[in-house]
């Protein structure tokens, strides 16, 4: 499209030449001369100059900049929608390929898509505009809303409820027995996991993930929630609304996290604890303890962020530190033993 409809398409104020061909988007670095890049950040501003893109998406005009300027309000935002409109158009077949099999009892809107190998089971209700990929499986009885997506292999298990416009990725698994034992009569015996899993709408989840089933109740997971890839969510646990939780995270049985609350990457929650709406658990931290609302934490047991970075900082110098110790030391030492012998 012409730089000029990109501009329209993004109500953006277009400063420069609107009749350049635009194939896609880049990054400053790597943008070619059909495509447009972005800055987030002032401090990649002097890398405009080494560009070769053919636009630059921009919050502000920037003055010495050779290529056109598309001066929008949310630079991530307009970033999202130019991203959306050059994706790659897959091909999609509506209705239910050959190889896969649909139970009778299942009811499915005439808009959904099943895919090839895929296994849809017994009293299966699934909305309009939702896609089950190659190889998926869907238990008894679960439930999947509209304008759903899941990918390849993806495994709902059943009595599971899965909201409106929710995307699982390959190879997560929803709704699997949790990982709760009793150690009787001198051997591990699972507990009956009879709950469900509710994943509510908006909800996404990476590849490779796993949510498990309640022992009783559900397992839920809030409206508009985004899990990375690599992440385990035990039975009962609840998960409020608009969480971000990163690759490697986990949290243990029933624990209860808020609304807004962030993982990053290998960032827990032990069993039966609870996480405040607002917290951030920091890279590696470890949540043994309840979090305070709108703390940011590290550390495991997890301590105030600043805290925990001065501490850090002492840590690294302890060899130093313990260098210093002993030659203080000797120096005592040496004054303790000459007070002695003027005594």
């Amino acid at each position: 499209m012409l730089l000029a409809d990109v501009a329209t398409k993004l109500q953006a104020n277009l400063i420069g030449d609107g009749q350049k061909d635009i194939t896609g988007v880049n990054t400053i670095q790597d943008a070619s001369a059909s495509e447009v890049c972005f800055l987030a950040s002032e401090k990649h501003a002097k890398k405009l100059l080494e560009s070769s893109a053919a636009a630059v998406l921009t919050d502000k005009p920037i003055a010495d900049c050779a290529a056109a300027q598309l001066v929008v309000a949310n630079v991530n935002a307009a970033l999202i929608t130019l991203l959306e409109f050059f994706a790659p158009k897959l091909t999609l077949q509506r209705g239910v390929h050959s190889t896969a099999v649909v139970e009778p009892t299942a009811e499915l809107d005439r808009t959904v898509s099943v895919g090839p190998g895929a296994y849809v089971g017994h009293a299966v209700k699934v909305g309009a505009d939702t896609v089950i990929g190659p190889g998926c499986s869907v238990g008894e009885n679960t439930t999947i809303g509209s304008c759903c997506r899941l990918d390849s292999n993806v495994v709902i298990y059943h009595d599971c409820r899965i909201g409106n416009s929710c995307i699982i990725q390959s190879n997560s698994t929803i709704g699997a027995t949790g990982f709760g034992y009793s150690f009787i009569d001198g051997q591990h015996r699972l507990i009956p996991h009879n709950g469900g899993v509710i994943l509510e709408d908006g909800v996404e989840i990476g590849a490779n993930s796993c949510v498990d089933r309640a022992k009783f109740g559900d397992t839920i997971i809030g409206a508009g929630t985004k899990i990375d890839n690599l992440v385990q969510v035990a039975h009962n646990v609840k998960i409020g609304k608009l969480c971000l939780m990163a690759g490697q995270a986990g949290i243990g049985g029933s624990a209860v996290v808020g609304n807004g609350v962030v993982f990053a990457g290998r960032a827990g929650v032990v069993d039966n604890k609870s996480v405040g709406d607002g917290a951030i658990l920091a890279l590696g931290s470890i949540a043994t303890e309840d979090v305070p609302p709108g703390e940011t934490v590290l550390g495991m047991p997890p301590q105030n962020i600043k805290r925990e970075l001065k501490c850090v900082a002492v840590y690294q110098r302890l060899p130093e530190m313990a260098k210093q110790f002993k030659e203080l030391s000797k120096k005592v030492e040496k004054l303790e033993a000459a007070k002695d012998n003027k005594n």
